[in-house]
């Protein structure tokens, strides 16, 4: 579900949540902290990004069928 301390040390190179969150942000990656201080990347979001495979949107609705027809 989350990449492992052991995982996100390997993918930012640093060991301290500080150092992880400033590698993070400075290549534009989603995470979120959890209430110990420790950074939460999603193992989806990890492979997807990695991968270059975009993740599926979340459903959007469909403005276009509003539009009235002439």
């Amino acid at each position: 579900m989350f990449l492992t301390p052991s995982e996100l040390e390997t993918l930012t190179g640093y060991a301290q949540n500080g150092r992880q969150r400033r590698w993070l942000d400075s290549h534009q990656w989603r995470y979120e902290s959890a209430a110990n201080g420790r950074v939460v990347v999603s193992r989806a979001y990890a492979e997807s990004r990695l991968s270059g495979i975009p993740q599926k949107k979340e459903w959007e609705p469909n403005f276009d069928a509003f539009k009235k027809v002439a």
